[in-house]
C-alpha cells in the first residue's frame, strides 16, 4: 500500500531535480543530458521510476507517464495526442458494472462499494479523457500548426490531426443512449455516472469534435492554396536563375490573352443617382429640362346622349346563412338588452352551429369586423382563464356583449 512518505518522498526528487527533468522535457525530447548530470541523482531517478533506460546504449530518457503528465498539464500541442480506444474503456465499465449487480444481489456490501468506485473511476477517466482529447484538437487548430514553420509540413499535421478527429468522431458512435440506459436500468449510481457524466461529455466532445474538422478543412484548404501559389513562385524564380536575361512576353500586345492571365471577369458599368448628393440635384434638373416635351391634346368633352331613366326597383334582398344570422340577431339582442348578454346562454341550436368555440369565434369576429363608428356602441368583455400548461395564455371560456350608452359614445344625430 502506498504510503504519504513514499509521495513525499517522490515529491522532493521532483522539487530537487526540476531543471534536470524541465531541460529533458523541453529541449532534448524528454532525453536526458548524462554528461551534464549527477550519475547519483540519474540512478536515483530511475529507481524512482521518473526516468528509463530502454537499454544500456541508449540514454536515459522521461517515463512515459512523467512527459503525460507535463503534456496534459501544459497542454503542449507539439506532443498532444489523441486517445480514441473508447471501445475498450466501454467494455471495461460494463464488466465492473455487471460484478456491481452481481455484488448488489448477493448482498456482499464491501463488493458493491468496490465495484461502484471502479465504475465511477472508469467513467470520471473516460470523460475526462474525451474533453481533454477535443482540447486536443482546438489546441492544435488554435495554433495553426505553429510549431513547424514549413508549409509542407504544416499540411501533412492538418492531415493527421484531421485523422484523429474523424477517428475519435468514429470512435464516439460506440457510445449509445440505450445502451447507457440498458446498463444504468433503476440504479441512480449508475445513472449519475452513465447519464449526467458520459452522455454530456459525449455530447459535449462530438459538437467541438465536428467544429473542428470543418475548422481542419478550411485550415487546409488554405494551407493548399498558399502551396500552390508558392510552386507558382518557385518556378518563376528558378527559370529567373536559369535564365537571368528572361524577360517575360507582354501579354497586352498578344493578339489573344493566355487564360493564365485572363482571370478577371469584366465588371459591368451601371449608372445610379447619389439622392443623397446635393450637387447632382442641379445636373439632374439640367437632363429633365432638356428632355423632348409632348403636348397632350386636350380632349373635347362628348356630348352625352339623354337616357331614360328607368324606375327605381327594389333592392335584392341577399339571404344571409344560417350562423351569420344567428349572430346578427345576438347583437339585435344585446341592442334591446338593458344588460351584458352571454354567448354561451344564447347559443343557436345544433342545427345552426354544434361547435361552441366557432358560435364564440364568430361573435368575435363579427365585432372585429364592424366599422368604428358601429364598434363603438358595443362593448365586448371576456370571461377567461390562465392556460395552466403555457405561461401567458388565455384560455376564453365565454363572450358577453352589452350596448355601450354611458358618456364615452356620444352619438351624431340629425333631425
Amino acid at each position: 500500500m502506498i504510503t504519504r512518505d513514499e509521495l513525499k518522498r517522490i515529491f522532493r526528487l521532483l522539487r530537487k531535480h526540476e531543471d534536470l527533468l524541465i531541460t529533458a522535457y523541453l529541449e532534448n525530447s524528454g532525453v536526458v543530458d548524462e554528461a551534464e548530470e549527477d550519475i547519483r541523482a540519474v540512478e536515483s531517478l530511475i529507481s524512482s521510476r521518473l526516468l528509463w533506460r530502454p537499454d544500456d546504449s541508449e540514454a536515459v530518457r522521461l517515463t512515459r507517464e512523467l512527459s503525460g503528465l507535463f503534456e496534459r498539464i501544459l497542454r503542449d500541442p507539439r506532443r498532444l495526442t489523441v486517445d480514441a480506444d473508447i471501445g475498450g474503456v466501454i467494455n471495461n465499465i460494463e464488466n465492473n458494472i455487471n460484478r456491481y449487480k452481481d455484488a448488489l444481489r448477493s448482498g456482499s456490501r464491501d463488493d458493491v462499494n468496490h465495484y461502484q468506485g471502479q465504475v465511477e473511476r472508469l467513467v470520471d477517466d473516460l470523460r475526462c479523457s474525451l474533453l481533454d482529447s477535443s482540447g486536443h484538437l482546438w489546441q492544435k487548430i488554435n495554433s495553426e500548426f505553429g510549431y513547424v514553420t514549413s508549409l509542407d509540413l504544416k499540411i501533412k499535421e492538418n492531415e493527421v490531426v484531421l485523422k484523429q478527429a474523424k477517428r475519435l468522431n468514429d470512435s464516439l458512435e460506440l457510445i449509445k443512449v440505450p445502451e447507457m440506459d440498458e446498463m444504468a436500468g433503476s440504479d441512480p449510481h449508475l445513472r449519475r455516472y452513465l447519464h449526467r457524466w458520459l452522455l454530456a461529455s459525449v455530447e459535449l466532445c462530438r459538437r467541438e469534435t465536428v467544429d473542428a474538422m470543418h475548422k481542419l478543412n478550411e485550415l487546409l484548404f488554405e494551407y493548399r492554396k498558399q502551396q500552390r501559389l508558392g510552386c507558382l513562385i518557385d518556378a518563376f524564380y528558378r527559370r529567373y536563375q536559369s535564365s537571368p536575361g528572361y524577360i517575360p512576353l507582354d501579354y497586352t500586345e498578344m493578339g489573344e490573352i493566355p487564360s493564365v492571365f485572363n482571370q478577371v471577369t469584366p465588371v459591368s458599368l451601371t449608372g445610379q443617382p447619389d439622392i443623397i448628393d446635393p450637387q447632382q440635384e442641379l445636373v439632374l434638373t439640367e437632363i429633365i429640362t432638356g428632355l423632348r416635351k409632348e403636348h397632350v391634346a386636350i380632349e373635347e368633352p362628348e356630348v352625352l346622349e339623354l337616357i331614360g331613366v328607368q324606375p327605381v326597383e327594389p333592392p335584392i334582398e341577399i339571404l344571409l346563412s344560417p350562423l351569420r344570422q344567428a349572430v346578427e340577431n345576438f347583437y339585435l339582442m344585446a341592442v334591446d338588452a338593458d344588460q351584458p348578454l352571454s354567448a354561451v346562454d344564447y347559443r343557436p341550436s345544433d342545427d345552426i352551429e354544434s361547435d361552441i368555440e366557432l358560435w364564440l369565434y364568430a361573435i368575435i369576429a363579427r365585432y372585429n369586423n364592424m366599422d368604428e363608428s358601429e364598434r363603438i356602441l358595443f362593448e365586448m368583455t371576456y370571461q377567461e382563464s390562465t392556460d395552466p400548461v403555457f405561461s401567458g395564455r388565455l384560455l376564453v371560456h365565454d363572450v358577453s356583449i352589452r350596448l355601450r350608452l354611458d358618456g364615452d359614445v356620444v352619438l351624431n344625430t340629425r333631425d
